[in-house]
């Protein structure tokens, strides 16, 4: 039965883009589950060494791209799920469709889907990066993630490296509970802090006595150099630390890695602090392997950003900069990268509200748009929920003749090709399937390529 399983699902992988049915990310490994309930296991076990997951609510698409074109380089030929197919389905898919010659999986993992996913293949590694509030109708509150996040750590084989962010208190507390865990976070980055919390901050009570938390350094949200203030719970030491972090602009990100009396120079093209997690998480793990930091800087250096992750896009003289947008915490990252641009700014925003993206789209209020009012020169809103948008920016208090709104993406495309002056850089902030909308219009105007060959 299992033979005929996956027979029946490397026939719907090969025929879904042969008949223009998406790039069969997901179906595929979907048929496989349902007629073998035990095919996922066996999928994995196929992997000589091993699988690697990594999980987060914003920034394992990026930390995948990197860490998989780190092993590669290192002359280990990986699979991974480079479209974003995610849950148990796209990962089966991608496991599926492996070639005989990859010997490990780089693939990241939902955060929901993790426990389960996880319970049934024990991997050889696990990269926990970050807990944001995020799609709570599917999800829940964060607290019920953490939960079954702690009860996985719990039973994790012993041969299972946990790899850990230790500026997200929760995710802290949880590797604290488990010998062994390697712990990655920023140094002094003071220059991009913030001086407070942000108010969409998620995890602001200590996971132990639940007494707030006192910050000498916040990042992202509720992340950076953290302590209790009434227990004695801190943030662990930092095995892998990033720090003399210098953000040129949209350009690049540059930052030293130091690992015990080691000092590594990285460099990447992903601009934002949130990539420099990203790169940090990448790095940390490749280190943890065994692979020559040198190549890891290198290969960091050479790596592109993921579709839709930062990712450029020329047209007509224009530079469309996509910044997905799917939380209070990734989007208010995105703000804080646009804002090291000089110029004006042009933004483009774009919400729908399908199951993919989350149908409660009032996470949209958490967001601090106000930071750069003054500097947004021109503002094109579209996607589902563009009306929830506008009205966020009109009660803002963004001038309402400055809001141009539009009831398709085309339409909306051409305005911006049309009206902003050549030579400018467009930052496109979109939730995930408006993204995928997008890019699809991208795609179809042959602009850029489809999201499944993203990778390829």
């Amino acid at each position: 039965m299992y033979f005929v399983a996956r027979l029946i699902g490397k026939a719907i992988a090969f025929l879904s883009p042969l008949l223009k049915q998406g790039g069969g990310t997901s179906a595929p490994g979907m048929a496989l589950l349902k007629i073998h309930s035990d095919a996922f296991s066996k999928l994995t076990g196929t992997l000589p060494k091993g699988s690697i997951f990594v999980s987060a609510t914003n920034g394992k698409t990026t930390t995948t791209r990197f860490l998989s074109e780190i092993i590669s380089s290192s002359g280990t030929n990986c699979i991974s799920n480079s479209s974003g197919a995610n849950l148990k389905s796209g990962i089966a898919t991608a496991l599926l469709t492996k070639k005989p010659d990859q010997e490990i999986g780089v693939l990241e993992v939902d955060e929901a889907a993790l426990p389960e996913i996880v319970g049934e293949s024990k991997p050889e590694m696990l990269i926990l990066m970050n807990l944001f509030r995020d799609q709570l109708d599917r999800h829940g509150e964060l607290e019920s993630i953490a939960n079954r996040w702690h009860q996985m750590v719990m039973d994790l084989p012993n041969h299972t490296k946990l790899i850990v962010n230790a500026d997200d208190p929760t995710l802290a507390h949880l590797g604290l509970q488990r010998t062994g865990t390697v712990f990655f976070g920023l140094g002094n980055a003071f220059d991009y802090s913030h001086e407070e919390l942000q108010h969409a901050s998620d995890s602001t009570n200590c996971p132990e006595c639940q007494a707030p938390l006192s910050y000498s350094q916040a990042t992202l949200s509720h992340m950076g150099n953290w302590e209790c203030t009434k227990c004695d719970l801190t943030r662990p030491k930092l095995n892998f630390e990033a720090s003399e972090i210098q953000l040129d602009g949209l350009t690049q990100s540059n930052f030293a890695v130091l690992n015990n009396s080691n000092r590594y120079q990285v460099t990447s093209k992903l601009p934002g602090i949130h990539n420099v997690y990203n790169a940090l998480a990448a790095f940390t793990a490749a280190s943890e392997l065994n692979v020559d930091p040198n190549l890891i800087a290198s290969t960091i250096r050479q790596t592109d950003a993921a579709f839709g992750r930062t990712e450029k896009v020329v047209i007509d003289q224009l530079e469309l900069h996509i910044l997905l947008a799917k939380n209070p915490a990734g989007a208010n990252a995105n703000i804080d990268t646009v804002l090291l641009h000089n110029g004006p700014v042009h933004l483009c925003v774009l919400l729908n509200d399908r199951i993919a993206d989350g149908r409660d789209v009032s996470w949209i209020w958490d967001v601090d748009y106000e930071r750069f009012f003054d500097r947004i020169e021109t503002l094109h809103i579209g996607g589902e929920r563009a009306y929830d948008v506008a009205l966020r920016f009109l009660y803002g208090g963004f001038e309402n003749d400055e809001i141009m709104i539009f009831d398709s993406i085309p339409k909306l495309l051409n305005n911006l090709v049309s009206s902003i002056p050549a030579n400018s850089q467009i930052f496109v902030l979109p939730s995930y399937t408006a993204m995928l909308d997008f890019r699809d219009e991208l795609v179809k105007r042959d602009l850029t390529h489809a999201f499944w060959k993203d990778g390829s």
